[in-house]
């Protein structure tokens, strides 16, 4: 019974309407975008991860002493230091428990939270913690910084699993080289713009691997991907039926978050017993299949629910934007 006790979300406080780029530069490049959400001048992955972690540990119906921490973040504060350290110190009196930041791949979310399930079934009682937050930058007169935004979501897994069941992991990986990579030292996404449908092939590989394992019918696809993959992925993931439960167009690409972020929308419509499949996808995809559980209802009260979070973020213009961001300042190069 190994599964998610409970979760909560964080966004930013301000989002960008893709009017605003329309505005700017006469056109948007994020297709199917009508907003994202993005970091004040003081928010970053760490603070929001923060923020998600608190939401889920104080929807447990009773306190829990959290054994292991799990960070899937690519864009964190620090390259060495690990930004995962700040974590505990501010949530938890208690730093007797291990603390493990998973990077560099869009994956980083969902493999955060299957490294968070694996470590509470390798031992009797374990419970840990999965953190997924993002904010990737690219470039100001890129186009592909157009659709980057920021979110976290976190889950407190355990050995009761009310919320929301673990029945298996999948994953596959790919070579890919062309769009959404970043050197070391650098601290913008590039791409190479060579459309090669890569991501495509990764959830058309994950598809063939999970048509090997008998699991019933999947409600929910909470996934980390942008439009144009949403409109073929269901079929790729050979799950036609399946309701894509996806925030992109509101959100704009969280990286890491994405599909972790996803998964709580899910739970927050999901009925007692419905699957739900959630896959990260970038260089390969990992996904994690849950089933939604007896507690879920209940947990789900004591917080507000993701599209109601979307909802309430501060509209700001692009002059704004860029101010936040610190892509006019000097000081930080004209990128932040």
């Amino acid at each position: 019974m190994i599964g998610i006790e409970s979760y909560g979300v964080a966004l930013p406080t301000l989002c960008l309407p893709a009017s605003a780029y329309v505005e700017a530069w006469g056109s948007c490049a994020a297709r199917g975008l009508k907003q994202k959400a993005f970091c004040a001048y003081d928010e970053d992955p760490v603070t929001l991860g923060i923020g998600a972690a608190r939401e889920a540990l104080r929807r447990l119906k009773t306190s829990v002493e959290i054994g292991a921490l799990f960070f899937g973040v690519t864009t964190p504060p620090f390259e060495e230091k690990p930004s995962a350290a700040t974590l505990p110190t501010a949530l938890f009196e208690n730093s007797a428990m291990r603390v493990t930041e998973i990077t560099g791949s869009p994956q980083a979310g969902v493999h955060a939270l299957v490294s968070a399930i694996e470590y509470c079934m390798a031992g009797k009682g374990r419970y840990g913690l999965a953190v997924a937050a993002d904010a990737p930058c690219g470039p100001a007169d890129s186009n592909v910084e157009h659709a980057l935004g920021a979110a976290a979501a976190a889950f407190v897994i355990g050995p009761d699993g009310g919320v929301a069941t673990f029945e298996n992991s999948f994953s596959v990986t790919r070579e890919t080289f062309g769009s959404r990579f970043r050197r070391h030292g650098e601290d913008t996404l590039s791409d190479l713009e060579l459309r090669t449908r890569d991501n495509l092939a990764s959830a058309k590989a994950l598809g063939v691997k999970m048509s090997l394992s008998q699991f019933g019918d999947v409600k929910h696809l909470a996934l980390g991907a942008d439009a144009g993959l949403m409109r073929g992925v269901g079929k790729a993931l050979n799950l036609p039926q399946a309701e894509i439960d996806a925030l992109w167009s509101m959100v704009g690409d969280a990286g890491s978050a994405s599909a972790p972020f996803a998964l709580a929308a899910a739970l927050d419509v999901a009925r007692d017993g419905e699957k739900i499949l959630c896959a990260g996808i970038g260089s390969g995809a990992t996904a994690a299949l849950l089933t939604a559980g007896k507690n879920l209802t209940k947990s789900r009260r004591k917080g507000l629910k993701v599209r109601d979070l979307v909802a309430s973020g501060k509209v700001v213009d692009y002059i704004t934007y860029l101010k936040h961001r610190r892509m006019l300042s000097s000081r930080f190069g004209g990128a932040g």
